[in-house]
């Protein structure tokens, strides 16, 4: 299979060489240079497997090194020129075709070194007996006969292109030359699609709705008579919610134009910039006197006009002019469409500080651009936010009928809005909508059904729509190389679903699209990837943790079009729904996403190379049998409640494996074939029925780093053998053994663990002492359950130093006291306590913990019905959720509180002193006393940061 693929490339690469260099630069599209760069991802990857196979399993590539090696080289070389072909835009059907072959040739090759490497890497499960001799053997003769297939393989692929070794470089060469000759570079293609600069204007009627109190903010800024410093405010945000069309009413305003500064300068900047460009514009918007220009360049020419001045200036003189010229004045600036913190420094250096009161405004898709624009000012940064329904209900009605009073008839409205949730909130695509349906002058229902049921297609192909898509897709064209497959792979999830970033995260590395780099592991280069992403305003966040980290996010519909149009065109993904149907191009799919309905099963030749597995439906079975899948990396079942039963050998053969969620379904067991899956790193059967029996072949996961579970799981024997293992939830102890066994996995960062009801724990309190002291250095997170009466709180107490670097405590059984090392958690950021009955003295221990940021108080944590917190102490506190007591704040207290959450039941019914939590910003409130909830409500109003209130009738 190798040989076929690599030929392929060649074969594929040498036609392209052929091609007249005219048909090489002319004709083409968009898609093909995405294809590039994705094609250019994989090559980049799978070289990298190939060098740590040479690194890792030297030994048993015995004879084929060389050849290994000349593949490694080869595979750079190609991604090397597929680099260099991403910056172009136009390619023709010929080449696109090309490159859809090199992408399926690159995929094939992964798949090949991914099955090679696991017949490599084959362990016995048990080598102690004779049956485990005869295993043994056996594995050994697989072994040889895939180390023979692919020395085979590599040799015949050597003699087949030994004979163009000469010509790579020229090859290569010959080609990035005609990249970087003949192909246009991205600032010479920037006039391909339409100036995001314009397109900015275009959204100008949003004014007319929902502007006013965020124009009137930001004029309270620029205008500030008391701050006379030199002001950056930043303007961040989606692509299309407004953003320069805010910036333009506030430039625009009558009170700045009027005088109050002089000079003003609107300056647009776009992904393609030029500094020493964008200096002359400033120059020349603030009418700095030709004679000066002439001084500082020492030219009295009077033969050359202000442009032929301008052009014979440095980036030195072109700065020290518009410094000059700005110098003791009160100036405004405005700096549209800022990519890069790059353009801002440059841009940045020509303005002089003073204390006139000048201001700048900066608008950007970019958090870290606003975050460096506005360094030390942070309080200065406007997120700009979608309409709200409402709002943008009247924006569309504004567009699309008539004055004076707007109104859509009855038998419109349904479908109307209908088309408008497309938009979610977006302005650009409201304005531009709405445009379209303006321009039919008939007002048919069936014309607006039609556009409703086909808005995704119209907005790629319809003139007045294509807007939307070419300045939501230039976000995506901005990204890095090794963003966009991990932005693409977001199109595998439904509309408006709620991301979790470890989901999310874990599928990246399962799937190879996300690995270890420069001495990282992989699992901080997918956070780091995510973070840009959000940094980049590509996902919305929802929900954030403890520390302030984004927990889950949603793409907003509009840019999940535009990931659905390029994953389609490039067969990244293909999504099942009802309405699917397989186009015949498709005739190997990679990921399958399934999102329920009736689709029917996709036939096994389209499936025969299928690398992930995704459904979202609950109430059908999924329609994949896992039997015949051997290139599976990722099964994702989570929410699928309709999965009751697994086939016994259903993961006999998805040795590739490495990403099973199971989560949230109907199961009640898990199948021993579970333990053929050599290569699982990640398990989840939280939310299952799976009760405390683990199948005895677990232990054969040696690669296991995360086993999450709900439910009591019974520690199966020989646990110690997961050495890999760094989360394990929830495990429960029966035995001295189980504790011993645990404490062998030194690894573990996070532990659930729970002990049965009649054990006499107090007769163990040597080996829990053991457990946490094997623990000490690697644990970061503890949950502990037990039944009344265990004895657990007397071996606790025994305890001589808890895990150093605990930083979450959970404890859910019958303490009466904290044990006397709770005090020196330092750095601990989040406790949980329920059915603890604590006496009110300990809420004085949990107030002196100098880190904590989380605290949560549950069911019968404490006794007393009371809690009152007083001044002083929980110095880091801002997030406090307690259940059934009566709460007090007196002043002062949790002075760095930001949200409140209260769950009330009958009988406990009193909240006082939230007036006096003056950094709060949330108020989460659950009760069935609807004088409690308008109590919460007043408060919240009249509160000094008006504060959001969330009310709950329960």
């Amino acid at each position: 299979m190798m040989f076929n693929s690599c030929s392929k490339v060649k074969r594929l690469t040498s036609e392209f060489s052929a091609l007249p260099k005219h048909r090489r630069t002319e004709m083409g599209s968009m898609e093909t240079m995405i294809a590039m760069k994705v094609v250019g991802f994989s090559f980049q990857f799978i070289a990298g497997k190939l060098e740590r196979m040479l690194a890792e399993e030297a030994a048993m590539l015995a004879g084929v090194e060389d050849d290994v090696r000349y593949m490694v080289d080869e595979l750079k070389s190609m991604t090397s020129f597929l680099k260099a072909m991403s910056t172009r835009h136009n390619l023709d059907d010929q080449l696109q075709n090309w490159v859809q072959e090199v992408k399926e040739a690159a995929y094939d090759a992964e798949d090949l070194i991914d099955e090679f490497s696991c017949h490599l890497g084959s362990i016995p499960y048990d080598q102690r007996r004779v049956k485990g001799f005869f295993k043994h053997f056996l594995r050994s003769i697989k072994s040889m006969k895939a180390r023979h297939d692919i020395a085979s393989d590599l040799k015949k692929l050597k003699v087949h292109v030994e004979e163009e070794v000469r010509k790579r470089h020229d090859r290569y060469s010959l080609l990035n030359e005609a990249t970087s000759s003949g192909i246009a570079t991205s600032l010479e293609m920037a006039g391909t699609y339409s100036d995001p600069r314009i397109i900015g204007h275009f959204v100008e009627e949003a004014q007319l709705v929902g502007i006013n109190e965020s124009r009137h903010t930001l004029i309270e800024w620029v205008l500030d008579k008391n701050r006379l410093v030199l002001t950056v405010i930043s303007l961040v945000g989606f692509g299309g919610l407004g953003k320069t069309t805010l910036a333009k009413t506030v430039y625009d305003d009558p009170i700045i134009v009027g005088g109050h500064f002089q000079p003003r300068a609107w300056i647009s900047v776009s992904q393609n910039y030029n500094i020493k460009e964008l200096r002359k514009k400033i120059i020349r918007q603030i009418s700095v006197n030709e004679q000066q220009i002439r001084d500082v360049i020492g030219c009295q020419d009077a033969r050359l006009n202000t442009e032929q001045l301008l052009n014979m200036m440095d980036e030195t003189q072109l700065m020290e002019t518009i410094r000059d010229h700005l110098q003791g004045k009160r100036y405004l600036l405005v700096f549209d469409d800022v990519w890069r913190t790059e353009a801002w420094e440059g841009l940045s250096t020509a303005l002089p500080p003073g204390k006139e009161g000048s201001r700048v405004i900066v608008t950007t898709r970019i958090e870290e651009v606003a975050n460096t624009s506005c360094s030390g000012n942070h309080q200065f940064i406007f997120k700009v936010s979608p309409l709200s329904p409402e709002l943008s209900w009247e924006l569309f009605c504004r567009r699309v009928f008539e004055a004076p009073d707007y109104s859509c008839p009855p038998e419109l409205e349904n479908v109307g809005r209908e088309i408008l949730q497309k938009g979610n909130g977006l302005p650009l695509a409201i304005v531009t909508i709405a445009g379209l349906l303006a321009s039919r002058p008939d007002k048919k229902l069936e014309e607006w059904k039609d556009l409703r049921d086909h808005l995704r297609l119209e907005i790629e192909t319809n003139d007045k729509l294509l807007k939307i898509h070419q300045i939501l897709v230039l976000s995506y064209n901005d990204l890095p190389y090794h963003l966009k497959p991990c932005f693409l792979f977001l199109g595998t999830f439904p509309e408006d679903f709620e991301i979790h970033r470890k989901r999310l995260m874990r599928r990246w590395i399962a799937e190879g699209i996300v690995s270890g780099e420069g001495g990282l592991p992989a699992e901080k280069v997918a956070e780091r990837y995510f973070n840009q992403l959000v940094n980049r305003s590509l996902v919305q966040p929802s929900q954030f943790d403890d520390s302030g980290t984004v927990k889950s996010c949603r793409v907003h519909d509009m840019m999940l079009d535009v990931i659905l149009s390029i994953s389609s065109k490039e067969n990244f993904a293909v999504i099942l729904n009802e309405h699917t149907t397989i186009p015949p191009q498709h005739q190997k799919i990679r990921r399958l996403s399934w999102h329920g309905g009736n689709s029917g099963v996709v036939p096994d030749p389209y499936l025969s190379r299928l690398r992930s597995f995704t459904a979202f439906g609950v109430d059908v079975q999924p329609p994949i049998d896992y039997r015949k899948q051997r290139q599976l990396r990722a099964i994702d079942l989570e929410g699928c409640r309709a999965l009751h039963y697994l086939h016994p050998k259903c993961f006999s053969k998805s040795f590739l494996l490495k990403y099973l969620s199971l989560r949230n379904t109907g199961l009640s067991e898990l199948p021993d074939s579970i333990g053929d899956l050599q290569n699982l790193e990640f398990l989840d059967i939280r939310g299952t029925q799976i009760y405390y029996k683990l199948p005895k072949t677990i232990v054969k996961l040696q690669k296991l780093v995360y086993l999450l579970a709900s439910n009591y799981l019974k520690v199966p024997k020989r646990i110690e053998k997961l050495k890999r293992l760094v989360t394990f939830g929830i495990a429960y102890v029966e035995n001295v053994q189980s504790l011993q066994e645990i404490g062998e996995l030194v690894d573990l960062q996070k532990l659930g663990i729970g002990f049965r009801q009649h054990d006499d724990l107090s007769l163990r309190m040597q080996e829990i002492s053991a457990l946490f002291s094997k623990l000490i250095g690697s644990l970061r997170s503890l949950k502990i359950f037990s039944w009344p009466n265990s004895g657990l709180k007397t071996a606790l107490d025994q305890v001589a130093s808890p895990p150093l670097m605990l930083c979450k405590l959970g404890i859910h059984f019958k303490l009466g006291e904290l044990p006397p090392w709770f005090a020196s958690l330092n750095h601990v950021v989040k406790i949980s306590l329920s059915n603890t009955l604590l006496q009110l003295e300990d809420l004085q221990v949990l107030r002196n913990l100098p880190a904590l940021v989380n605290l949560i108080l549950g069911y019968r944590s404490f006794v007393h019905y009371d809690l009152v917190f007083d001044r002083g102490g929980f110095t880091q506190l801002k997030f406090l959720e307690i259940s059934w007591y009566n709460v007090s704040f007196k002043e002062g207290a949790v002075r760095s509180l930001e949200i409140l959450k209260i769950f009330f039941v009958t009988g406990v019914r009193s909240v006082n002193g939230i007036e006096h939590l003056h950094r709060l910003r949330e108020v989460h409130i659950k009760t069935r006393d609807e004088e409690i909830i308008e109590m919460v409500k007043n408060i919240s109003a009249s509160h000094s940061n008006r504060l959001k209130c969330f009310a709950t009738q329960h």
